[in-house]
């Protein structure tokens, strides 16, 4: 019962971004992304777009499944009309060169945002797990693919300092569960076209998403059944490198640190506890 009111609390919260313009018409944007916004809809009547286009090199390690590392060239792009924002994960980090509202990966809008604190929801598709992927899946039941949504703020209490929170739920009931952050970043401007930033977060799970990403069940015989409860999933460090070539090309550097904690970091299914990452991309922006 009480994971079924977390799901329906998750549907009307994210419903209520795409059902409630006016509420964010007014506060939407930052001063900057004000200014730029002005002049075209002035122009034209209708709504501001954004165009984003690059690519970037990968390295990455999984902490469930195996041990391996992976290296890759993959896409970075994103869109952006009016209120509601298109993009993949990097892209969403990319859109102006300075303090950004909330923007997170997928289908996102801002509800509210001023100099200081944003408020922002968004749909994302989870893509899932195969059990067959990995060696350390064997005989675990593939993780269904499914629809989130997710609630985000962001607060910056002092000029090169933010905090940002995030919740998640599983809005299909596909044993995704919900999934909340917290998260900690410093800005350090080099010029007005370039910044470096840090960031400390964590994360944690309910008992559905523990289980369903950690989790054995019973019914994988013979393997030992594992049945986390939840709670703490894992910490994590953050450094990257962002500037504007020029007005329209982007570039960007960046490398984290993760490691699984408590019941997360205990479980059969994780090769490594503790993993690293970086890339580094391109992108155009119109």
């Amino acid at each position: 019962m009480l994971c079924m009111k977390n799901r329906i609390a998750a549907v009307v919260l994210v419903m209520a971004a795409w059902a409630l313009p006016g509420l964010s018409a007014a506060q939407q944007a930052t001063a900057a992304q004000a200014a730029v916004a002005e002049a075209p809809e002035a122009e034209s009547g209708g709504p501001v777009r954004h165009y984003l286009l690059g690519a970037a090199l990968t390295s990455s390690q999984s902490h469930v499944g195996s041990d391996g590392r992976e290296l890759g060239l993959q896409p970075v792009w994103g869109f952006w009309a009016g209120r509601y924002r298109l993009s993949s994960g990097r892209a969403s980090s990319l859109w102006n060169v300075g303090r950004e509202t909330v923007v997170d990966p997928g289908l996102s809008t801002t509800l509210l945002s001023n100099s200081d604190w944003s408020l922002g929801a968004a749909l994302s598709w989870d893509a899932g797990r195969k059990s067959g992927d990995e060696p350390l899946l064997a005989g675990v039941p593939d993780l269904r693919s499914t629809l989130r949504g997710k609630l985000s703020v962001g607060y910056a209490f002092a000029p090169r300092w933010s905090i940002g929170l995030g919740s998640s739920h599983d809005l299909l009931g596909r044993d995704g569960g919900g999934r909340y952050s917290a998260g900690l970043g410093y800005r350090q401007p080099l010029s007005e076209r370039a910044y470096w930033d840090a960031s400390l977060s964590a994360s944690w799970g309910n008992r559905d998403y523990m289980r369903g990403h950690y989790g054995i069940p019973a019914a994988a015989a013979p393997r030992p059944a594992y049945s986390p409860d939840g709670g703490i999933e894992g910490m994590g460090l953050g450094w990257s490198f962002t500037t504007a070539i020029n007005h329209n090309w982007v570039a960007y550097a960046g490398w984290n640190l993760s490691r699984l904690m408590g019941d997360a970091g205990r479980s059969p299914v994780v090769g490594t506890r503790q993993v690293w990452g970086a890339s580094a991309g391109v992108a155009y922006r119109y």
